[in-house]
């Protein structure tokens, strides 16, 4: 989910029509098919991310107590949040300035300044999140074939009443230091279905035989959602308020059935241990931090070459992966950075690459079992 970031930050500058407050380039060619991408990842990034946080916070009050879960959220958390934004704010600004002065949409003035999380307005909600489970911790739950049977529609349902409220035609994002109540309610409700998936003792194995007919139906339900929305977007969603509700229902459903399903998708192919995939996932939550600066302004350095929109496209995400990549190699994956954020400083070596102390280990290991 982190790494898809990186994907839908960088699709941004080739949706048509999209307001510069949103984000600052439009590409000449910009495509209608990016706005279908964008609106897909957004549909269930997020939601997944609050659905696994819930998993392993309730992970780690089980293990280590409700002290301990708060001082890891700090230094896991809170920390990277506070200093990536005082180093990433500066940066960010003066490439969204650049990125807006090269869009074929003309430039606003800007409002003067107002305080933005940026990128990182998640990692604010999940401290707020975890604060607030710290103090309602709940036992163990058990769940039922009757229960999982009503799963989707009750979860869709509850998040259906969350996403009502929404001043817009699909899920808001707050970026701001004082978030709405309805942004954390409905952040909240995924991160409770991980929470308690915990507390029952499961780990989303029982969505393994069922992930590729969620993702269907997922894909099924946001073509749905589409077909009722779009027709009203130049509209306010009081202007229209029996679509901007059935759109609402669809959308939740849609992030339900697309939430379960790759949860369902990565217990089924990729649940066996991988370095390769290890490796990622420590990466992604450094080139998630970073990656904003690059994904803003490689779109409008890209806007000169003479090749169709999805080739830059191809082209500067491809770049955006490679630059917060190989920061997250050389630069941090050893360091003390690296041991902020991911627990631990890991060899820098490339995961099919198995360092020498750790082969020496092993063949003392056989040696001495010989």
């Amino acid at each position: 989910m982190m790494l898809l970031g990186l994907v839908l930050h960088t699709a941004l500058g080739y949706v048509p029509s999209l307001p510069l407050a949103e984000w600052p380039y439009q590409d000449p060619q910009a495509h209608l098919g990016f706005g279908w991408l964008v609106s897909l990842i957004h549909t269930f990034r997020m939601p997944a991310f609050f659905a696994v946080a819930g998993f392993f916070a309730s992970y780690l009050v089980a293990r280590r107590g409700t002290g301990a879960f708060l001082r890891h959220r700090l230094h896991r958390i809170g920390i990277p949040l506070v200093v990536g934004w005082i180093l990433l704010y500066p940066l960010g600004a003066g490439v969204w300035a650049f990125a807006r002065s090269r869009s074929v949409v003309p430039p606003a003035l800007p409002s003067g300044f107002e305080f933005d999380w940026m990128h990182l307005w998640f990692l604010y909600h999940l401290l707020i999140l975890s604060a607030i489970a710290a103090l309602f911790r709940s036992g163990r739950f058990r769940s039922t074939g009757a229960g999982r049977r009503w799963l989707v529609p009750v979860l869709a349902g509850v998040t259906a009443l969350t996403l009502l409220p929404m001043d817009d035609w699909h899920l808001e994002t707050d970026t701001s230091l004082f978030p709405p109540v309805r942004l954390l309610a409905f952040h909240g409700v995924f991160f409770v279905f991980g929470w308690l998936e915990h507390g029952r003792g499961g780990s989303f194995g029982h969505l393994r035989d069922r992930c590729l007919a969620l993702l269907g139906s997922g894909l099924l339900f946001h073509t749905l959602y589409l077909a009722v929305v779009v027709p009203h977007q130049r509209m306010a969603p009081a202007e229209a308020p029996l679509a901007h509700g059935g759109g609402m229902v669809l959308l939740a459903v849609s992030m339900w059935l697309f939430v379960l399903g790759f949860l369902g998708l990565f217990r089924r192919w990729l649940d066996a241990p991988s370095p390769g995939w290890r490796y990622l996932s420590d990466a992604s939550y450094w080139m998630y931090l970073v990656h904003l600066p690059p994904a803003v302004a490689l779109p409008p350095l890209l806007a000169g070459w003479d090749v169709p929109g999805f080739i830059r496209f191809a082209l500067a995400l491809g770049a955006v992966v490679a630059i917060t990549l190989v920061s997250y190699h050389y630069g941090v994956r050893s360091t003390w950075v690296g041991k902020r954020l991911n627990g631990r400083r890991y060899p820098r070596v490339f995961p099919w690459r198995t360092p020498r102390g750790e082969r020496a280990e092993r063949s003392a290991s056989r040696a001495g079992s010989g």
